[in-house]
């Protein structure tokens, strides 16, 4: 069963994506890009590891807990631990729930490629978003996307192109519980 080095989660997230999703980012970057609002996420290094079949029931209590519809899968580098993270998602979909990947790649180097779970992970993804963020092209005309190089993929039917423009916000969530003080989406 493949595992994954986990940097952080959050259970329930509106702001990585369409509706209500389990953000789960990966530790270890190769791209490092300048201005990268997680870049404690690039260095390699042991954080959380995780098997990939136990996670499962994580996302199983995020549905029934927070009615999530889908999971996001940034980083890090999601592609850099496409084994474990094609599993969840083909678990995902298996499930009708939705996967949206954020990867520094661009879509024509993963596809050129030729790595079975990169593969994999495609065929199992609805929305990829590709490029390296650049912060000189911080982009401020589409939800959840950093920069305007990026680019946004419909891999499937699951929802319909435009949707990044649908709220015409970057947002940027703060949790605060007994122990700890989470912020995710666009500090800016």
């Amino acid at each position: 069963m493949p595992f994954l080095n986990l940097a952080a989660i959050r259970l329930c997230t509106e702001s990585e994506g369409p509706g209500k999703r389990i953000a789960i980012w990966v530790q270890g970057c190769k791209r490092k890009c300048p201005g990268c609002c997680n870049f404690d996420m690039q260095e390699f290094r042991r954080n959380r590891i995780v098997d990939a079949a136990d996670f499962i029931s994580v996302i199983s209590n995020a549905v029934d807990t927070y009615q999530i519809e889908g999971i996001t899968m940034l980083g890090g580098e999601p592609m850099l631990q496409a084994e474990g993270l094609a599993y969840l998602a083909e678990w995902c979909h298996k499930q009708k729930l939705s996967v949206v990947v954020f990867t520094g790649y661009l879509y024509q180097e993963l596809l050129e490629m030729k790595n079975n779970f990169v593969q994999k992970l495609l065929k199992h993804t609805d929305i990829l978003v590709d490029g390296p963020f650049i912060e000189e092209l911080y982009d401020t005309e589409r939800d959840w996307i950093g920069s305007s190089n990026q680019k946004v993929y419909y891999l499937t039917n699951f929802y319909k192109p435009g949707i990044e423009f649908e709220n015409h916000s970057h947002s940027m969530e703060i949790n605060i519980s007994d122990k700890t003080i989470q912020m995710n989406g666009w500090p800016f």
